[in-house]
């Protein structure tokens, strides 16, 4: 089907990857442990790889007696996406680990696998070594969502997800506890754990 105008009117906000894990130890209770993790190739702030890692999600433990960190090889990206994305996300403007986050600069960051059927993301900085990892990987879906279907509501959203049936989160070799749980995202059923590749926000005109 043609296209009536090849050349998208709005502002481009950010663009790289976005894959997550959210966990639950009870289905109907709160996260248990949660990994956001960004890939950035072009925003106001640079481009730059940022982890939001949370150990304890419903409680305020800052770094080293807990793990609520935010991990960045990019302050100004860290905190652009702290700002403007990641506490306008109703899962996380709410969380007490948001309130007290310990900021600590990464030393390095690889991927590995295969997103046909399992990847991975490995991340090291100071004492911490984390292993993300998605395993029971589904189909992939390309996703284009107006303003009032995503998260904040406030950007367009085009995407690629694949979802997680069997994901892990790994600190220093201790694997979180939980599982994730099943939710729907534009009508489509899905999971808490997922890829998003090819992710673009752009701004409405």
């Amino acid at each position: 089907m043609p296209l009536s105008s090849p050349i998208h009117p709005g502002q481009v906000v950010w663009t790289g990857e976005n894959p997550g894990i959210l966990l639950k130890e009870d289905p109907d209770g709160p996260f248990s442990a949660i990994a956001l993790f960004f890939r950035i190739y072009l925003s106001p702030a640079g481009r730059g790889t940022v982890l939001l890692l949370l150990d304890s999600p419903t409680q305020c433990r800052q770094f080293p007696d807990g793990c609520n960190v935010l991990l960045y090889d990019n302050k100004n990206l860290a905190d652009y996406l702290l700002e403007s994305f990641i506490l306008k996300l109703p899962a996380f403007s709410s969380l007490p680990a948001c309130e007290s986050l310990s900021l600590v600069q990464i030393d390095h960051a690889q991927s590995e696998g295969d997103p046909r059927s399992c990847y991975s993301e490995h991340i090291k900085a100071e004492s911490l070594d984390v292993t993300l990892t998605w395993d029971g990987l589904g189909t992939p879906t390309a996703l284009e969502l107006p303003a009032e279907l995503t998260g904040g509501k406030e950007n367009e959203l085009y995407t690629l997800l694949i979802e997680s049936t069997k994901p892990s989160i790994q600190i220093n070799g201790r694997t979180l506890p939980g599982t994730p749980v099943e939710r729907i995202q534009a009508d489509i059923k899905t999971t808490t754990a997922f890829l998003y590749f090819s992710e673009t926000w752009i701004r409405p005109a």
